[in-house]
């Protein structure tokens, strides 16, 4: 994803009641835009409208697609979206934490810690560990 042309950013999660996972995946999501996109805008909205959401810049948590490349972000698809080594399937922190974690914190290692001690932790309880 190339934000360096972008002024303001739609970031959508689904319009039901919040989740750990869709509200980490926002804070990481801020995170990451406040540091190292600082002028771009973004605007969080909560929809089950499918326009809305393909509309959206990037999408987290609903939408039945992962692909990072288009800013995609679901784990509720057919198969899933994968699991970590240790087999904890990702929820949608653990795959926005995946595309910007490690640049958010500026070391592979650091990142990787705090998805084995955090972010898995939500990604499990999301799935119903």
């Amino acid at each position: 994803m190339n934000f360096s042309k972008k002024d303001k950013l739609v970031l959508a999660t689904h319009g039901s009641n919040f989740h750990a996972d869709d509200l980490c995946a926002t804070a990481v999501l801020k995170t990451y835009f406040k540091y190292f996109h600082p002028k771009i805008k973004l605007k969080i909205i909560r929809t089950l409208d499918k326009a809305k959401l393909a509309a959206a810049d990037i999408v987290y948590d609903i939408g039945g697609v992962y692909d990072p490349k288009k800013g995609r972000f679901d784990h509720h698809q057919k198969g899933g979206s994968g699991e970590r080594v240790n087999g904890t399937k990702y929820a949608a922190v653990g795959l926005v934490w995946k595309e910007f974690g490690e640049k958010i914190c500026g070391d592979a290692h650091i990142a990787q810690s705090i998805d084995e001690r955090l972010i898995a932790v939500v990604d499990a309880g999301d799935n119903g560990v």
